[in-house]
């Protein structure tokens, strides 16, 4: 067997492969014996024809794609083994000739590689938010809003009422290549019973909501600057459409400043709503669960705590994506089409739960939108490559920071895991403490433990790299330094 090996642009492998002749007779040969088995030849016992006889019953032709079946397999795996090529997955047959040397051509995609060139080098600013007193405010006035006394009411809408609507808004010449993505969510809703949607603004709609809840008041955020003036003095089940506009300097409504939008409200039900005082018998009630309650000072610190941690948290997460965005701006990737088709499968796969549980399926949506699957799969495309660009870098970190997890940090994270189930946590430890488990929880601590280095490293505060193993995540231990 003489295999050339021939390394393409997309980055497969074509082996060119020649066998001996005498090999692939011996393939036609079983290959026709095996086909005399299941057919009946005339004046034959199955299995016993001749292979000429063979031959002129069902062609040369149909023999040799048998044998190459046969072949195909073994030549294949003794290609890869000899050739010393790493395949992604499965390789296909590009072509096949008999003269002057029977000769496989087969084109394999190979595993993904990523090169991260100098990754260490990769700094950025971190910064964290400071928790304001207006988000303090905020999250305790949610905390009376939960506590407080809701009563229905049948007068007129009034400011300080909280209203439950259905609420549909679509903005003004909204372009009509949205319409398709809203039919699949009308069709979303059609799978209620006896749901029709012809009360709705049409295709373009950026809020469509059925029973919408809202607090009425200026210290809430409404759905557009002078929404609440425009629903006083309407009363139960009575209809409004009003036009809005978003300032052009409304950071809180983000994509829609400056833009102007029709709204199509429908009054379902009015509440008073009476909020309790708010002293340090309140912050009593609401910390009665604790060992000692808190006065409302020691409330308001306690939240201003809660608030930072959650600030610290999601500036970090955003940092994290930032500086992998960097890396692999930098990093030189590559990987087959066939792991960006498995990607963008993936993807739809996704979708298609998605889509399951508003009782639809990708099917639905495809007929709904006039999209084919290969359709699909060019949307997804170039999330695909991008993810599949993060993954590869991510696990090329992780290879070149020599990060592990190790049992013991499994064991305690499955024990973090149970403490949820109180009393019944050792009952639940079987369904946690299996193989499949153990191997599930391990890489996504991995996957933490590397987001956690590449945001020590783009602060400067990673580790030297040595030849040891870095356990990974949480208390990092560097082996060979107790001080990392």
């Amino acid at each position: 067997m003489n295999i050339q090996t021939e390394r393409l642009e997309n980055h497969t492998a074509r082996l060119t492969v020649s066998i001996d002749a005498e090999q692939l007779e011996r393939a036609k040969k079983e290959a026709a014996r095996k086909l005399s088995q299941r057919l009946n030849i005339p004046g034959f016992r199955k299995g016993k024809v001749p292979y000429h006889i063979m031959v002129q019953f069902v062609g040369e032709g149909a023999i040799i794609e048998d044998a190459l079946e046969l072949l195909g397999n073994d030549v294949y795996k003794n290609a890869l083994d000899e050739s010393g090529v790493d395949p992604y997955g499965p390789g296909q047959l590009e072509d096949f000739t008999v003269d002057p040397q029977p000769t496989f051509k087969f084109v394999v995609p190979l595993q993904p590689s990523a090169s991260l060139g100098d990754y260490r080098s990769t700094r950025l600013e971190f910064t964290v938010p400071t928790a304001t007193d207006k988000q303090v405010d905020e999250t305790i006035r949610q905390l009376l809003i939960q506590r407080a006394v809701i009563e229905e009411s049948h007068k007129p809408v009034e400011l300080g009422n909280r209203v439950i609507v259905e609420m549909y808004a679509k903005l003004v010449e909204e372009p009509a290549e949205g319409e398709s993505e809203h039919k699949a969510e009308e069709a979303a809703h059609e799978g209620e019973e006896g749901h029709t949607h012809e009360h709705g603004l049409g295709g373009g709609e950026f809020i469509h909501e059925h029973d919408a809840t809202l607090m009425l008041s200026e210290e809430d955020l409404e759905p557009a600057p002078g929404f609440r003036q425009a629903l006083l003095g309407a009363t139960v089940d009575e209809e409004r459409i009003f036009e809005l506009t978003y300032p052009d300097d409304a950071e809180e409504y983000e994509d829609l400043a400056g833009k102007r939008a029709t709204f199509k409200v429908k009054v379902k039900k009015i509440e008073n709503v009476t909020l309790p005082v708010l002293n340090d018998e309140f912050a009593a009630r609401v910390t009665e669960q604790e060992e000692k309650p808190l006065t409302l000072l020691e409330l308001r610190v306690r939240i201003r705590e809660n608030l930072q941690k959650q600030l610290e948290a999601e500036a970090k997460n955003e940092y994290a994506g930032r500086v992998l965005d960097e890396l692999v701006s930098k990093a030189t990737v590559a990987f087959p089409e066939a792991l960006v088709e498995d990607q963008t499968n993936d993807f739809l796969e996704r979708f298609d739960r998605d889509l399951r549980r508003q009782k639809l399926t990708l099917e639905d949506y495809m007929r709904i939108s006039g999209k084919s699957r290969d359709d699909l799969k060019a949307d997804y495309r170039d999330t695909a490559i991008a993810s599949v660009k993060k993954s590869l870098v991510l696990r090329q970190v992780m290879i070149d920071e020599k990060l592990q997890v190790e049992d013991g940090r499994i064991d305690a994270e499955i024990d973090r895991i149970l403490t949820q189930f109180g009393e019944q946590k050792e009952q639940m430890r079987s369904a946690f403490d299996t193989p499949r488990m153990r191997e599930s929880i391990k890489n996504d601590l991995l996957e933490q433990g590397v987001l956690e280095r590449i945001v020590a490293i783009a602060k400067g505060e990673a580790p030297p790299l040595t030849d040891e193993t870095t356990s990974t995540p949480g208390e990092v231990t560097e082996q060979g330094d107790s001080n990392s």
